[in-house]
């Protein structure tokens, strides 16, 4: 094995600067550290004891049975050597956690592996020896919390996620393990370090996550190893057994390792989704790891089992409506959400309702019945009454097209194959209806509002014209 280089020191370490650093920090982001590093020692117990003994004076002890130091200057040197770093399944790497906050206590004390170390109020540090203890650690701090903050950092130690096989204690309450509600196997991020004297590097690797309900744990956490790092916006508690890319601080991570925390967590929970237009499903599905299962699943919960894109042909988009489609307008979704959404299952509207717009030969005069040329004289003559211009009528068949009319360029074209020819024998509300509804597009071309506003105008309009020029609605003859 090649030997790992050393070299000396060439920074000193500020108390006082450190202290200005860690002292803004939540307290119980600081008393968590010196859990995470028991749990980190194979230890099978772990104690805690929190209380204040003065009005802004606090006492916490955390106790572990594991190895205890196994060099006792990583006590007071930060960055050192960590053998943590070889393992992604432990907690530790920066070696940097106890002495956060050792550096904004009053006074501290470590007794570990046969020796104490002091940090008296005044500074500086003592080594003894006390052969009486040697087996595990335990870390005593004096710190100048008030009751409410001690409160909180017992509270907030209670919401860890106990190791399975580990006795945790806080203030004398045991606090027990409990069983993830689901497990599932993802490839995530990690930082390790392949060989001592290395540097760290990042590599995605297999790791078992698990998932947990809210209950005790009020607001929903992201766990590394069952120490909590950040909130997270999604129903669950997730928790991760491998390392965490995390500052040293490890109180964050990168947006794209939490899009792939929200993507795991619906890959496992879509059908359990209540709230399928949450941030953090729009987050998931942008994920190129997103399943198509997945993403079905959160199209039907958030669109319901009928739905297409809008398109731009507004004919398909009426066709949509008419069919009780809900009609997803692009301009909601992000670019990479349509790109998606349309890869597994929203087609647009011209996909779902094509329009045949094949010419279709009109038919000759001697094909028309004389229930058509009536209605071609009334359509005629209500145009010319409500805009004063001439209209072109004409008549096709085609039975495929499902449009009964066409209106455009001062046309209207009646499809017989849709109306069927006994529909022309009579002059009516019908009739009427049909004539208004594609005079209406002359504003609008779908079924937009401009089209409604059209259509409301012209049956005001035609309701005068029928009491001003009733001969408009008669037709002797075609």
């Amino acid at each position: 094995m090649r030997k790992r280089q050393t070299m000396r020191s060439r920074f000193e370490v500020s108390t006082e600067g450190m202290r200005e650093l860690q002292s803004g920090r939540a307290p119980w982001q600081l008393a968590k550290e010196l859990v995470s590093n028991a749990w980190d020692e194979e230890t099978t117990l772990c104690k805690v004891d929190l209380y204040s003994i003065a009005s802004r004076t606090a006492y916490l002890s955390v106790y572990d049975n594991g190895r205890g130091f196994k060099d006792i200057r990583d006590a007071w040197t930060l960055m050192g050597h960590t053998d943590k770093r070889l393992d992604p399944e432990v907690r530790g790497r920066f070696n940097i956690g106890e002495k956060e906050i050792l550096s904004i206590a009053q006074e501290a004390k470590i007794t570990t592996s046969g020796k104490v170390i002091t940090f008296p109020r005044e500074g500086g540090r003592h080594v003894t020896k006390d052969y009486r203890n040697q087996e595990g650690t335990l870390v005593e701090v004096w710190l100048t919390w008030g009751t409410n903050q001690v409160r909180e950092v017992a509270e907030r130690l209670k919401c860890m996620l106990v190791p399975q096989g580990v006795t945790y204690l806080v203030n004398g309450e045991t606090v027990f393990p409990e069983n993830p509600f689901k497990e599932v196997e993802a490839t995530l991020e990690t930082v390790l370090q392949d060989r001592a004297g290395e540097p760290m590097t990042t590599a995605r690797r297999k790791a078992k996550v698990e998932l947990y309900r809210l209950s005790n744990h009020g607001k929903p956490q992201l766990y590394e190893m069952g120490v909590p790092v950040q909130a997270m916006d999604c129903p669950y508690s997730v928790n991760v057994m491998q390392k965490i890319p995390l500052p040293p601080n490890r109180d964050t991570v990168k947006d794209s390792y939490l899009q792939d925390i929200y993507t795991l967590v619906l890959n496992a929970t879509a059908e359990e989704v209540t709230d399928a237009a949450a941030n953090w499903t729009r987050v998931a599905v942008e994920d190129k790891d997103v399943s198509p299962e997945a993403v079905k699943t959160i199209i039907r919960k958030r669109y319901g089992d009928k739905v297409a894109l809008w398109s731009s042909d507004t004919r398909s988009n009426e066709k949509a409506m008419l069919a009780g489609y809900a009609i997803v307008n692009g301009r909601t979704l992000s670019e990479r959400e349509r790109e998606v959404f349309g890869n597994h299952g929203i087609l647009h509207t011209s996909d779902v309702f094509p329009i045949n717009y094949v010419h279709t030969d009109s038919l000759l005069e001697e094909q028309l019945t004389d229930g058509m040329r009536r209605v071609r004289v009334y359509a005629k003559q209500l145009y010319r009454g409500l805009f004063g211009r001439e209209l072109r009528v004409s008549f096709y068949s085609n039975p495929h097209i499902g449009d009964a009319a066409d209106f455009g360029y001062g046309e209207v074209s009646f499809n017989v194959g849709s109306l069927g020819r006994a529909w022309f024998d009579a002059i009516g509300e019908k009739a009427t209806s049909l004539l208004l509804h594609e005079f209406a597009h002359t504003r609008g071309v779908g079924h937009e509002p401009s089209y409604y506003r059209s259509l409301e105008e012209l049956a005001g309009r035609a309701v005068h014209l029928a009491l001003e020029r009733p001969d408009v609605f008669k037709v002797d003859g075609g």
